[in-house]
Formats: structure tokens, sequence, C-alpha cells
């Protein structure tokens, strides 16, 4: 019985321990590459189907160099005729890098070997390590990043999966915001990957140099994250609100500050909209979130529950003039652990375009009341408690 005593004692120590010094550590390594706005076009994608049919016959169409980065890749349908396209033009002679993160991805190593064997550069990126393992655990990289002979570049919220299509009979329909990009903000994106694969490589990344001459007016601004400074910049865009904040997000668990400053724009006027699903992909996710619906219900916020599936889309709207489309939640995870990257823009076009679609998810959408929140049962009340306590990790 001691020694059962004694080594529980001990992992409770080591865990304290490792937590406390992983994130000291981490403090000093936090930051965000600064990227200035670039010129470029958008197209919008909103479903899985033309999503990957675009996607992959950009990558079928690649001449010299492909850069695909995503969180998530599955060993399933979508996810070989990716990974089948990336070996044939590897074979082809185009350089190809495939960087994927080490918990969210987990291929069969035979799979990775055959990549390699045709000449696509692989890694895993935020390796768990030594020795400050559980923290590190907890370091994700969630972008995700495609980038085309340096002339075509995506990002957003999907990943490789056939859940992404909406083909997983639980989750159902799959709803999610995805940008491709093409002008001078792709040197946005390379500076991105190139310093993430140097990250998990230690690997120099010298990508084509091609010259746009794209002549549109339009400017996107990239915003790469590292497990900081995402709160701050939504709080920022928040308390610039004067008419309207839109915010759709699959985790909504955004801590006491993003509440308060969200109450104070319902208080000054502002119409607060969050849009969230009604299904969860993950224990506790959902029960998380209520403790924080309460008040801002209260102040007079709308909170809608998407219905027919999944809604997975990463979207802040500012008075239907700014826009935030990427990969960020609104989530403790994506504010404190992850490597995220965000693309910030004020194209009138594109914002009426993606305006559309959030109108229509909203009216598939069920609005949760005041009275919806009090008739939830004890039973829903204690794991909301327990989800609070661990909602940093979830």
């Amino acid at each position: 019985m001691w020694i059962v005593f004694v080594i529980v004692v001990g992992l409770v120590i080591w865990a304290v321990l490792d937590f406390y010094f992983g994130g000291q550590r981490h403090k000093m390594e936090k930051d965000r590459l600064s990227l200035s706005p670039k010129k470029g076009n958008a197209e919008f994608f909103s479903t899985g189907d033309p999503f990957f049919a675009k996607l992959f016959e950009d990558l079928k169409q690649a001449e010299s160099f492909i850069f695909v980065q995503f969180y998530i890749v599955r060993d399933d349908l979508i996810g070989k005729e990716m990974l089948q396209i990336l070996k044939k033009k590897a074979s082809e002679g185009v350089e190809v890098y495939l960087l994927v993160d080490s918990i969210g991805s987990k291929l069969p190593t035979n799979t990775v070997d055959k990549l390699k064997d045709v000449g696509v550069f692989f890694a895993y990126s935020q390796r768990p390590k030594l020795p400050f393992l559980l923290y590190s655990l907890n370091r994700r990289n969630h972008r995700k990043l495609t980038v085309i002979d340096s002339k075509i570049g995506y990002i957003g919220g999907f990943n490789v999966g056939v859940e992404y299509l909406g083909r997983d009979p639980k989750l159902g329909k799959w709803r999610d915001y995805h940008l491709r990009l093409t002008g001078d903000v792709i040197e946005s994106f390379l500076e991105i990957i190139s310093f993430d694969w140097k990250k998990a490589t230690k690997e120099d990344l010298y990508p084509p140099v091609h010259k746009s001459t794209n002549s549109s007016t339009e400017h996107f601004q990239m915003v790469a994250t590292n497990g900081a400074y995402i709160e701050h910049f939504f709080m920022e865009f928040i308390e610039k609100a004067e008419k309207s904040i839109f915010i759709g997000t699959p985790y909504f668990i955004p801590g006491p500050n993003l509440v308060k400053t969200l109450i104070k724009a319902v208080k000054r006027g502002v119409r607060v909209t969050l849009l969230i699903p009604m299904k969860a992909d993950h224990p506790f996710v959902k029960e998380a979130a209520f403790p924080y619906f309460l008040p801002l219900l209260h102040a007079g916020a709308e909170v809608y529950r998407y219905y027919p599936g999944f809604y997975h889309a990463k979207v802040l709207m500012i008075d239907r003039k700014v826009c935030d489309i990427g990969t960020a939640n609104f989530d403790k995870r994506s504010f404190y652990f992850n490597d995220e990257v965000n693309c910030i823009f004020e194209s009138p076009a594109l914002i009426k375009e993606i305006e559309k679609v959030i109108a229509f998810d909203i009216e598939e959408s069920e609005r949760l009341t005041l009275t919806d929140v009090g008739n939830r049962s004890i039973l829903q009340r204690g794991k909301e408690i327990v989800a609070l306590s661990i909602s940093r990790f979830l």
C-alpha cells in the first residue's frame, strides 16, 4: 500500500514540475511572426468536396514545389488519394514536402517509408520530448497550410480525412471555412512554412522564388503564433467593434477575459453572435462551453448551435468589414499551447460571400436560450464542473 502511495505521489509531483518548468520554457519561446499585409486574391470554400477537388487539381498541376502541412492527415480514402498525388509529383521531379503534427497524425510506418522512397520530404512537427514530456504532449502544431509553386496558398479549417467530406455518420454534414489565395500574400506563406520546417527538422527550406504579377488591390495579413497572442489578438478586434461581432468556432472555451470583453461589447450596443456545433467531436468540450454561455446570454448575446452536422469553421467578423479566417479556435488550447495561423482581410466582396454562408448556417442552427441553459440536468452541470477544471487541455 505504501509503495503504491509513494508511486502516486511521485507521479503527481513529476506532473506538476513537468508542467511548471515546461510552461516556463514555453514562455521564453513564445513569439509571433511579424508579417505585413500583402496583396492577393482569394477563393472561399465551405464544404469538403469542392475544397478537395480544387486542392487536388492544384497539386496535380504543380511544376516545381509543393509544401503540404496539416494537423491531421488520415490513412483513409481521402488521405490515401492525397498521398498518392504527392508521391506521383515527387517521382516526376517536383520538390514535395509533407509536414504533419506528431499527435494529430499517426500515419503507418510503411506509408511514410513509401513517401520517402519516391523522394517526398516528410517530417512530424512538435514531437513530444524530454525533459518536459507531459507539457510537450500539449504543444501541438495546429496549422493547415499548403503552398504550390510559390503561387498558390491554402489556409483554413479543413484537415485531410473522410469526416471532412461529411462521411462520418456520427458527425454528419461537415462545415468548414477555407481560403485559396494567390498573389503577393504567398510570400507570407513561405515565411511560415520555412519557419515550421526548420523547427521540425533543423533544416533550411528554400522554396522557389515567384514574382507575382497579381494586380489585386485587396490585402491579406497572415498572423502566425505559437501558444501566445491569439487571445490578445481577438480582444483587440472585439474592442474595436461598433456594430456587430460574429464568432464561429467548434470549441468555445475562451476564459473570463474574453467573456468580459464580449459582454462590454454587448453593453455598448454591439450585436454579438456566436455559432458553435450542436454535436461534440471530443469529450467535455461541449460541457466546458456552457459556463461561458450563461453570462453572455444574460447580457444579450445570441448563441446558435449548428444542427445538421459538425461545425468546424474558425471565423471572426467585425462590423461586416473585417474578417479573420484561420486555424485558431476560440479556446484555451489555441490561446496557450498550439501553433496557429490566421488570415485577416477587409475585402468587401469576399466578406459578402462569407456572410451568405454564415446566414445559411445560422438558418440551419438552433438558438440557445436561457431556458435551455436553466433546464440542464444535475448530471450535465456536474460534467461542466469537471470540464471547466480541465478546460485548458481540451
